[in-house]
């Protein structure tokens, strides 16, 4: 059995992007538990159908690297020996089986997260949360008979001497493709209605929005993948598979990254926008800031009633009462003045008066 290096941009290319994407995921999966970690909560099954996930995309990634060392896809057929030609047919069969899996728990551990947020206060997002997640186990199920049963024997895929068939390449892919489209936007559309009915401004309900509609891009990305199959020619198939092995290895990967996205919220406050920010502190500073209240002008102050039935004054400021301690004019405007400023200086100030009187 041959080693085959790659260095050509064939097979180093979508090697490349696999592996960083595959750290990337990892980081996040880090990120996940040391939130959790430090708001001293318990690790849910959500987090355990995500690690199963991650433990099963680098399985794919491994596949992904002995498919092009060993089996010598990204070269010509005439370019490679029958036998590691061979190894790369048959590793093609587990790694389509893994895709549907590693798709199957990352989808169930964004649904178990959408029911704890969501589904405390509205018992539709559960029920249609278990419903999604009962359609995508069955489009798993799809997925991993088609991968063992598309040909018969099993063997036909890799040694067409022997006598068999195999069903519509095209047409499989085709239908799979669509079905999982159709579960991303399931998953998509759970925690929308919820988010714009929150009492939050247009811009914190558009971030949220985002964070949970990241699904659209995996849903681009399944639309490539299906795209990248179609192309796979089994007359020269150690070509033209390395793109097909690098999207079905990227879209689980960034479908981890999908499921620990609310969870980056602290790191990714540092870098976005303030007036984006999702923490909730940062929009009631904004409605409520101080910068939104203004200092009347001098010239147009608002007369008082005093408890007693008087008034303060057509010049007197709105917050300024007047002197019990019988001052002159001049010396009432000052201290009058000097008050004001300590007391704006000091923010807000709540007094209470009682007035005690004997019928």
């Amino acid at each position: 059995m041959a080693y085959y290096h790659p260095d050509t941009p064939e097979t180093g290319g979508p090697l490349a992007v696999s592996t960083l994407f595959g750290i990337i995921a990892l980081l996040s999966c880090v990120a996940r538990v040391y939130s959790v970690r430090q708001r001293s909560e318990k690790f849910h099954l959500q987090e355990l159908y995500l690690f199963i996930a991650l433990l099963l995309t680098f399985t794919s990634l491994g596949l992904q690297w002995a498919c092009v060392v060993r089996g010598g896809t990204g070269r010509h057929m005439e370019d490679v020996d029958m036998l590691d030609a061979v190894l790369a047919l048959k590793l093609i069969i587990p790694f389509e089986a893994l895709y549907g899996v590693t798709l199957m728990f990352a989808k169930w551990s964004i649904l178990l997260f959408y029911q704890r947020v969501f589904g405390v206060s509205r018992s539709s997002v559960r029920w249609f949360a278990r419903a999604t997640m009962v359609i995508v186990f069955l489009w798993m199920v799809s997925v991993v008979l088609e991968t063992f049963l598309l040909c018969r024997p099993l063997a036909y895929n890799w040694d067409t001497s022997i006598k068999g068939s195999c069903g519509d390449r095209n047409t499989v892919y085709v239908v799979a493709g669509a079905t999982n489209m159709v579960t991303d936007f399931m998953v998509l559309l759970i925690p929308v209605p919820t988010i714009w009915k929150l009492s939050l401004p247009i811009s914190q309900r558009i971030a949220l929005t985002a964070t949970f509609g990241l699904g659209l891009f995996i849903t681009a990305i399944s639309i490539i993948r299906l795209k990248s199959l179609m192309d796979i020619s089994f007359t020269d198939p150690t070509w033209t598979l390395p793109m097909g092995l690098m999207w079905t290895v990227l879209e689980p990967e960034l479908e981890i990254l999908v499921a620990n996205f609310p969870f980056m919220r602290p790191y990714l406050s540092k870098i976005l926008p303030k007036k984006w920010s999702l923490n909730p502190s940062s929009w009631r500073s904004r409605k409520y800031g101080n910068e939104n209240f203004e200092r009347l002008p001098a010239d147009k102050g608002v007369p008082l009633q005093t408890i007693g039935g008087g008034w303060t004054g057509s010049n007197a400021m709105a917050g300024v009462a007047k002197p019990r301690n019988g001052g002159t004019p001049a010396s009432d405007g000052a201290e009058s003045e000097r008050g004001l400023t300590k007391e704006s200086d000091a923010g807000i100030q709540v007094h209470t008066m009682w007035s005690v009187s004997r019928e």
